[in-house]
């Protein structure tokens, strides 16, 4: 019997159900969401969901070395392609409560300076006779 007629989602798709609501979702919200509690596992199926046949795009939001949240940029292709035929629906987040970037408290990476180069000017001078 095929996976894919079983009327269950899989776990890539639970976890495409969470993260079609739009914006950064954290790590909590997942976790409180898809009651799955493997989260060692989430950067596997992140990994699923960015596969060439599903064509993901996730954008990863970090805090210092640490992921703070994940993002689904091609939202609406996703939940045409992968969600609606199998007759699945955006699962609504428990506890939302990001909304913008800010409420993560991450802080943005310093932008690197390019060194400047030094500045050499030409001397002409004249020579009269």
């Amino acid at each position: 019997m095929s996976r894919t007629k079983s009327g269950k989602p899989l776990r890539w798709e639970r976890l495409l159900m969470v993260l079609a609501n739009g914006g950064p979702v954290t790590l909590k919200e997942i976790e409180d969401t898809m009651d799955y509690h493997c989260m060692n596992r989430i950067s596997a199926e992140i990994y699923v969901l960015k596969e060439k046949e599903r064509g993901g795009i996730i954008k990863v939001h970090k805090q210092g070395r640490k992921v703070a949240a994940y993002e689904l940029i091609n939202t609406q292709e996703m939940i045409d392609k992968h969600l609606t035929p199998r007759g699945f629906d955006v699962k609504p987040i428990v506890g939302r409560g990001v909304s913008t970037l800010s409420d993560l408290n991450a802080k943005p990476a310093k932008a690197v300076k390019a060194p400047k180069a030094p500045v050499v000017e030409d001397e002409v001078t004249e020579i009269t006779e």
